[in-house]
């Protein structure tokens, strides 16, 4: 009879540890802990916000290890189609960018050149691919790269609000096999209804980089950034830079106007 009683106690220890299991949600594996549902659904609600057009000015400040400058850059993008941005200094249009679903044009208004590239080039000048979606997104402060058939794990375990897209094992897979898949980091505010911060961190090009949404402002029903920063860490050098957005619309009729003139000439690469 007692060891009948000692059973039950057993039976009934085990059953209440895995009943408490069950209520956190966490299910830990050799990748790590996997991402809650309540976590992996916020992350999805947010990456659905769709716009159709978007207008900013944006203060800009720019410093990497050889340059501190800063300037104004006006900001349009038309959902899926293009992006358009005019960077002034002093008052004065100094660069031209418009960024398509396959290419990078960009005037330069002093030297009176252009290039024309493919998105290879956003490569190039940040260590990192990037795609016009990509550029959408981080602009908009929304989850980039999103998938909902890939397994979340929770990497933060002091506040349990960050994401990654691969696991432990995953990691040091990619480190192991030299592999250019890139990994995400997402992490939500602490009501889960905003994107606090993204992270892309490319092992084999040595590059991370990072992306703070400091604040945001209601703008039709759409919770736009209006500070960001932004830190990228490469091979090549250190980049920080600040973006204050003011004058912003979204979903208004925009128009993209991108021209180069008929004098300008191929820059020198």
């Amino acid at each position: 009879m007692n060891r009948i009683i000692q059973y039950s106690l057993c039976a009934l220890c085990i059953a209440f540890i895995a009943s408490c299991n069950r209520n956190t949600g966490e299910v830990v594996t050799e990748q790590g802990s996997v991402a809650e549902a309540e976590l992996v659904q916020a992350l999805d609600t947010l990456s659905k916000r769709e716009f159709q057009s978007f207008f900013s000015k944006i203060s800009t400040s720019y410093q990497d290890s050889s340059r501190n400058v800063s300037f104004k850059t006006s900001a349009w993008m038309v959902a899926d189609s293009a992006s358009n941005f005019l960077i002034t200094y002093a008052s004065f249009p100094i660069v031209g960018a418009l960024v398509t679903t396959d290419s990078v044009h960009v005037t330069n208004k002093r030297e009176k050149c252009y290039t024309k590239a493919s998105l290879a080039f956003l490569r190039e000048q940040f260590g990192i691919e990037f795609t016009l979606k990509n550029l959408e997104d981080i602009l908009l402060g929304v989850p980039t790269n999103y998938d909902s058939t890939r397994t979340y794990y929770q990497v933060d375990s002091k506040n349990g609000r960050t994401l990654c897209t691969h696991g432990m094992k995953d990691i040091e897979q990619i480190k192991l096999e030299g592999s250019d898949e890139i990994v995400m980091y997402y992490k939500l505010n602490e009501d889960l209804s905003e994107l606090a911060g993204t992270t892309v961190v490319s092992f084999t090009d040595s590059t991370e980089v990072s992306i703070v949404y400091n604040s945001r402002e209601m703008i039709k029903d759409f919770n736009i950034p209006t500070s960001v920063t932004i830190h990228i860490v490469s091979p090549k050098q250190d980049i920080t830079v600040d973006l204050s957005y003011t004058k912003t619309r979204l979903n208004d009729p925009e128009n993209i106007h991108f021209i180069i003139p008929d004098s300008y000439e191929e820059c020198n690469k």
